[in-house]
């Protein structure tokens, strides 16, 4: 079990996450922008971060610099992003993001890289 940041501003999307993480058995906060993201991530431990890309007042990558740069923490990060072109998919990963989910995205397909990344933390 761990306790999961997940960062997305359609609220449908960020329950559908929530719902089929906690089916897994792990803690979920879901937060609608990369400011409250931010802020959570100065309160609490997480073992893991799930991003969207764009998103109101600060973006996933503004997630990505401050758990990076500011925070030095090497929890992994999860983009999910309708974002698909290879040059958003390489910035998110140049600045520090573990792996790249592109919207519409399967859940189980979701499921496996959360999993993946955990194991290999």
């Amino acid at each position: 079990m761990a306790n999961i940041l997940v960062c997305e501003d359609d609220r449908l999307i960020g329950r559908i996450i929530e719902r089929k993480l906690m089916d897994e058995n792990h803690k979920v906060k879901v937060v609608e922008n990369g400011n409250l993201a931010i802020r959570e991530l100065k309160g609490q431990i997480f073992q893991m971060v799930i991003s969207d890309v764009m998103m109101p007042v600060n973006s996933g990558l503004d997630v990505i610099n401050y758990l990076r740069n500011v925070l030095k923490s090497n929890i992994p990060i999860l983009m999910v992003s309708a974002l698909s072109e290879d040059d958003n998919i390489q910035d998110a990963l140049r600045m520090g993001a573990n792996d790249y989910v592109s919207k519409p995205f399967s859940v189980n397909a979701l499921k496996s890289k959360v999993s993946h990344l955990l194991k290999n933390q």
